[in-house]
């Protein structure tokens, strides 16, 4: 069993010192650890590897605007949480399964450019991409990086269910047959690559995850997090992309035990520093050098 610690001193969205809500910060932090001059200093001063301990790079990335939250801002959120959550659609739009609005698409280029197209070009690679399994994550990963996809091939984008939303009653979190997703984006241009999206052995075809009757709380989505993170960070991957929710964020940054992040908007990105611990670490890295594991894709780099 692995465990995971979020390291202070790297990013202003985590406080120097205390505890509590932080509103989120992207930039680099400049205390503890020394000044960051840009994100090459920043991971060259990120602790080596050892036998027991694993160090990662982690951008958390919100998907961006999808048409449920656009429905939130239209009717509010009283109404939305005693109504318009629990139908598919208000006639106008559709939101079981939300796509990416125009607006969201916007979004998710600008986070991109502010801080994903510097941070890839300063080291020089793409990280290892996992992702939720819903369409506004695959559309918002395939927005941010697709300007730095030059090479062309198959992009891996490993899809892990359990990176969902908060499960239950919100149609907006219930996923549509896995077979409509994968006719949607499988093979899909990003860049000059491809979407090879990677599923988990004996994928469900419907959603066998959420219910209409309840709704997951906080400590019944942390187990369910932690259990994603368990595959997510038993590689030897230094850097890693997670591509989901809001829901989903917090409750990442709760088994990282980081501070929770408060106003993450649509398209926001938290970055932080991650301490793996456990003896897996080590048998990971060792079956990802045996070839067993696969690692990112190869011959893929940032555009420059």
């Amino acid at each position: 069993m692995l465990t995971f610690e979020a390291l202070p001193g790297f990013f202003e969205a985590f406080p120097v010192a205390g505890a509590g809500a932080v509103d989120a910060g992207l930039g680099l932090h400049t205390q503890r650890c020394g000044s960051f001059a840009n994100w090459r200093d920043l991971y060259a001063r990120i602790p080596p590897d050892t036998d027991q301990e694993r160090y990662k790079l982690v951008a958390l990335a919100r998907h961006g605007q999808g048409y449920h939250n656009a429905a939130i801002l239209r009717y509010g959120m009283e109404q939305w949480n005693a109504y318009w959550a629990f139908l598919d659609g208000d006639g106008e739009t559709q939101w079981l399964d939300s796509h990416l609005t125009p607006l969201g698409r916007n979004q998710v280029r600008n986070a991109s450019r502010a801080h994903l197209e510097p941070l890839a070009k300063e080291l020089q690679q793409l990280p290892r991409f996992f992702c939720s399994p819903m369409r506004r994550c695959i559309e918002t990963l395939t927005e941010e990086w697709t300007s730095l996809v030059r090479d062309a091939g198959p992009v891996r984008i490993e899809i892990l269910e359990q990176l969902r939303e908060r499960l239950g009653e919100h149609t907006c979190d219930k996923r549509v047959g896995h077979s409509v997703t994968v006719q949607e984006y499988q093979g899909a241009q990003i860049g000059r690559g491809s979407l090879q999206l990677e599923y988990e052995p004996n994928y469900s075809e419907p959603d066998a995850l959420w219910r209409k009757d309840h709704r997951e709380t906080d400590a019944e989505m942390d187990v369910r997090i932690d259990a994603a993170l368990q595959q997510v960070l038993a590689n030897a991957d230094r850097f890693i992309s997670i591509t989901s929710h809001s829901g989903t964020t917090q409750a990442l940054l709760r088994v990282f035990k980081h501070p929770a992040v408060t106003n993450l908007p649509t398209g926001g990105i938290v970055f932080c520093v991650v301490r793996v611990r456990g003896q897996d670490t080590t048998a990971a890295a060792i079956r990802v050098a045996a070839g067993t594991t696969t690692g990112p894709t190869p011959g893929i780099k940032p555009q420059l």
